[in-house]
C-alpha cells in the first residue's frame, strides 16, 4: 500500500471516528420570574407543561401557576392568607389536583384544588400537618394512582407558638424559640378526597412518608432503632421493615423513579465535624453503595430515567451538582450559580427548574442523556484539526 493509501485510511479512520462523537453536554439558563417577591418550592406538572410554585411577599404565601418558560404567572391561592407546599411534589400522578397546605388561623391543614385554582376541598382539620413553617420532615404524598395521599400528623397542639409567630412576623424577626416546638408525628393514610383516614404509625417518630413509586409501600424516616433510618410499610400498615442500618442519621431520602432504588443523605461525625454524604441503597435494604464523602452533600434529586442524580452541596463551593447514579461523571450543574436549591428535574428529563430564594429558573439541558465519548478523549474541534492536517499531508505526499 502507498503513503497516500496509508494517509486516506487514516482518513477514513477519522471521519468515522468524528462522526461518533456526542456533541458535549451544555447548559442555558433561562429566568423564569422576575418581581418583587419571594419565589421558591417549584414543581413541574406531570405533562411538563406547567411550573407550580409558591410566592411570598415575606408576610403571606401564595401557590401560583405558569408556562414552562414563565408565560402566564397565574395566582390559584388568596396571597393575603399563608398557602404552602410540602417539601414534595404538590401534583397528583395525574395532573389534576395540587396538594398544599393552608392555614385559616388554626394551623395548617391539607387542601387539594385544581390546577386553575378551583375545586378547593379541605382533607384535614385540626392543624396539625405542620408544627411551624420552615420545619422539615412533615407533610404529604400522592400515590401512584392518585387515589390516596400519606401525611404525617403531629401529636400536639403548637398554636400558641403559631399564634406567637404570625403577630411578630409584621413587626420584625419573630420571637419564637424553635426548642420549644414538639416535632414528633405519626403517618397517615386517607383516600384523595380526605375520607377513610388510616394510622399507619404509632410511636410519634415517624417523619417524611414517600409513597414508592408504581407501588404499595410507603418508606419514612423514624428513630424506633436509636437513630433516623429510613423504613418501609405497607399502605395497609403491615410489614414494617428497617432498610438502612448504617453508622449516622438518615436526615433525607428520594426514592428512583422505578421505585427500586432510594438515595438518601447519611450525617457521619468523622471528627469534630459532621458530613452528610449521598448514598444508593435497593429497597429491600441491600446492596448499599456510598456515593459522595467528605462534603455536606444534600437534597437528591433523580433524573426521570434514573440515570443521574443532581443534589446541592454546602461545601463543594455552595452549587448544585450532577453525577451518574453510581457517583461516576461528577460535575457542576451551573458553575457560574451558587444560590441555586430546590431543584427539580423536566418529566422529559432536558430541564432542571431552581431557585435562588428570590426567582425561579430553568437550567436547559440541551443534551441531557449524551454520555462521555467511552474511548477517545477527543472532541469535534480536535477531530476537525487532525483531518485538517492529514488532508495537508496527502496534498504535500501528492
Amino acid at each position: 500500500m502507498t503513503r497516500s493509501g496509508m494517509t486516506l485510511k487514516t482518513i477514513g479512520i477519522l471521519l468515522l471516528l468524528i462522526a461518533c462523537i456526542p456533541p458535549a453536554a451544555a447548559a442555558s439558563v433561562v429566568q423564569l420570574t422576575n418581581d418583587s417577591a419571594f419565589d421558591a418550592y417549584p414543581f413541574w406538572s406531570p405533562d411538563g407543561s406547567r411550573i407550580a410554585y409558591v410566592s411570598s411577599d415575606g408576610v403571606h404565601a401564595g401557590i401560583r401557576v405558569m408556562g414552562l418558560d414563565g408565560q402566564n404567572p397565574v395566582p390559584v391561592t388568596d396571597d393575603h392568607s399563608w398557602n404552602l407546599f410540602t417539601e414534595f411534589d404538590p401534583w397528583s400522578p395525574d395532573g389534576k389536583k395540587l396538594l398544599f397546605l393552608s392555614d385559616d388561623g388554626g394551623g395548617f391543614d391539607l387542601w387539594t384544588m385544581n390546577p386553575d385554582g378551583t375545586g378547593k376541598a379541605r382533607l384535614t382539620e385540626g392543624g396539625r400537618i405542620l408544627p411551624i413553617p420552615g420545619l422539615s420532615g412533615y407533610g404529604a404524598d400522592w400515590s401512584a394512582d392518585s387515589g390516596r395521599i400519606v401525611y404525617t400528623f403531629c401529636l400536639f397542639d403548637n398554636s400558641a407558638v403559631w399564634k406567637s409567630l404570625v403577630e411578630t412576623t409584621a413587626e420584625g424577626s419573630p420571637a419564637v424559640n424553635l426548642s420549644d416546638v414538639r416535632k414528633d408525628a405519626d403517618i397517615w393514610i386517607m383516600d384523595a378526597d380526605g375520607g377513610n383516614k388510616k394510622q399507619l404509625t404509632t410511636g410519634g417518630d415517624a417523619l417524611l412518608p414517600l409513597w414508592q413509586p408504581h407501588g404499595d409501600r410507603i418508606a419514612y424516616l423514624s428513630d424506633t432503632s436509636g437513630k433516623s433510618e429510613i423504613w418501609i410499610v405497607q399502605s395497609d400498615g403491615t410489614g414494617k421493615t428497617q432498610v438502612t442500618s448504617g453508622e449516622g442519621d438518615v436526615s433525607g431520602y428520594s426514592w428512583s423513579p422505578d421505585g427500586t432504588r432510594i438515595a438518601c443523605v447519611v450525617a457521619a461525625s468523622p471528627g469534630t465535624l459532621p458530613e452528610f454524604s449521598l448514598w444508593v441503597i435497593e429497597s429491600d435494604g441491600s446492596g448499599s453503595e456510598q456515593l459522595t464523602t467528605g462534603n455536606w452533600d444534600r437534597t437528591p434529586v433523580w433524573s426521570p430515567d434514573g440515570a443521574r442524580i443532581v443534589f446541592r452541596s454546602e461545601s463543594r463551593d455552595r452549587k448544585l451538582w450532577v453525577m451518574e447514579s453510581d457517583g461516576s461523571g461528577l460535575a457542576p450543574l451551573d458553575p457560574d450559580n451558587p444560590a441555586y436549591m430546590m431543584q427539580q428535574w423536566s418529566p422529559d428529563g432536558r430541564a432542571i427548574v431552581v431557585s435562588d430564594g428570590n426567582d425561579l429558573y430553568a437550567i436547559r439541558l440541551e443534551d441531557p442523556a449524551a454520555p462521555e465519548s467511552p474511548g477517545f478523549g477527543v472532541t469535534a474541534a480536535a477531530g476537525a484539526l487532525l483531518l485538517t492536517a492529514c488532508l495537508f499531508r496527502l496534498r504535500k505526499e501528492e
